[in-house]
């Protein structure tokens, strides 16, 4: 779902276990590449000049990584890239004020509030704070578009380092010949393009990645990162995450924070396996625009634009309210939400297809409350998709969640003590969801909806054009 923060913040060590022929160190990811500061971090003191310093170690180990990654990417450096060494509590101050920087405090409270709306986080949950928790015990370092640096945790040993230099330093070279910094900024609204953006930098970054690392360990063999099988490839990334630091935190927030990895790596390895990393050059200046293409190659050779899709409208809710947040999830956040009710497998195959979708999250005073609409692409008809996407929905909600209140062929409806009522319906090509209104209180949520309000702002919703 709305993945502002943990676009910001994606960072992750995720154990590559061993695949023959590879075994890996540890895999560190950062956030920096992501997400553009809009100004230069504050200056950091400068490092004793001490030979033997963690500070002139790495300063070495980033100018020796930098000609490994020269040399795996087939990009030229053209400029230096500096390397800092800090300690993991500077390190994580400075990441937080990248964020601060970077997001407004209301699209990372807008974000926590959809997602405990839709049932994926309590609603007692500090959302924000878990987030840099997560990232607490992972961040080895992180490349920073803003001033062009190299930022380490100055405890890591000689692999960790490599590793995290491996990824990072992938990312220098991107800003340097595709302005990273300026395509990752933030834009409201925009949701599922920064996700596309995301996705293509950390899928090219954690392939080159692989490719230095086992050059490193299997000097000669030829072998690259594209050899791996990519279903290989992204179980070793998730049942890193999964047994690592980050192991209880939220499911959401763990597959929001790996998807672009997966996901990103499968686009560019198909890239590679067509055309090299040429292939992979032209992704960058002709760069996909959805998270649709990102998942299905054809579609970003093709250009296949989103359906456009309105955003929702709610006068069923009555006067007061007015829109928080507006954005679209792209076919990759249907994909996380509906893996929050079902089998990844199952997720993948019913999220395919969408066409378009934009939602919107709505206050009034303390009463919050959310809708999506979703379109999918006609097949034969023009609610085919739907219609084979429909009970196979229906089915993992009532697995999940039980027997809701309503059900008809066309609306079901559950109405939840804290949250509101959580409703689905389907209209032609479009299925609509519906969250709340709860309230939002400091004591804790209560509904402020039932299933009648619901019905009549799903029809309201499926009515606009």
């Amino acid at each position: 779902m709305r993945r502002a923060l943990a676009g910001a913040l994606l960072a992750f060590g995720a154990g590559c276990g061993s695949s023959p022929p590879l075994s890996a160190p540890a895999l560190a990811v950062a956030p920096g590449a992501t997400v553009a500061a809009t100004r230069p971090p504050a200056p950091v003191a400068p490092a004793s000049p001490d030979a033997g310093s963690a500070e002139s170690r790495h300063a070495r180990l980033v100018e020796r990584m930098l000609r490994r990654v020269e040399a795996a990417r087939g990009l030229a450096e053209k400029r230096a890239v500096p390397g800092v060494s800090l300690d993991r509590n500077a390190l994580i101050a400075q990441v937080k004020a990248h964020v601060a920087r970077e997001l407004p405090p209301a699209a990372i409270r807008d974000e926590g509030l959809e997602l405990a709306l839709f049932g994926f986080l309590p609603t007692a949950f500090d959302y924000e704070g878990a987030e840099y928790e997560l990232l607490q015990d992972q961040l080895a370092g992180y490349y920073e578009p803003a001033d062009g640096t190299m930022y380490l945790a100055d405890d890591l040993g000689d692999d960790e380092a490599n590793a995290t230099l491996a990824h990072e330093l992938v990312h220098a070279l991107q800003d340097q010949s595709w302005n990273l910094g300026e395509r990752s900024k933030y834009r409201p609204g925009d949701g599922d393009r920064s996700e596309a953006v995301s996705a293509l930098a950390e899928g090219d970054a954690t392939s080159a990645m692989f490719d230095v690392m086992i050059a490193k360990m299997a000097p000669g063999s030829g072998r690259t990162a594209i050899d791996m099988p990519d279903e290989v490839f992204g179980q070793q990334l998730e049942a890193g995450l999964a047994s690592g630091p980050g192991a209880h935190a939220p499911h959401v927030m763990r597959s929001s924070l790996i998807a672009p990895y997966i996901y990103g790596t499968i686009f560019v390895h198909a890239l590679r396996r067509q055309g090299g990393w040429p292939a992979v050059d032209r992704a960058w200046n002709d760069p996909p625009t959805t998270s649709e293409q990102i998942l299905h190659v054809d579609k970003w050779v093709a250009h296949e634009p989103p359906l456009r899709v309105a955003a929702p409208t709610y006068a069923a809710l009555g006067a007061g309210w007015k829109v928080s947040d507006e954005d679209s999830e792209g076919e990759l956040g249907v994909r996380l939400a509906f893996g929050e009710w079902m089998d990844a497998k199952a997720a993948a195959d019913l999220s395919a297809g969408w066409g378009g979708d934009r939602g919107i999250l709505l206050t009034s005073g303390d009463r919050v409350a959310f809708a999506w609409r979703l379109r999918y692409d006609a097949g034969r008809t023009k609610d085919e998709r739907v219609r084979r996407v429909w009970p196979a929905l229906v089915r993992a909600l009532d697995l999940k969640a039980g027997a809701p209140k309503v059900a008809n062929a066309t609306f079901i409806c559950r109405e939840r003590a804290d949250r509101g009522p959580f409703a689905i319906a389907r209209s032609g090509g479009d299925m609509i969801v519906v969250l709340g209104p709860a309230t939002v209180a400091p004591t804790g949520w209560a509904s402020a909806g039932d299933c009648a309000l619901a019905r009549a702002w799903t029809r309201e919703i499926a009515a606009a054009p």
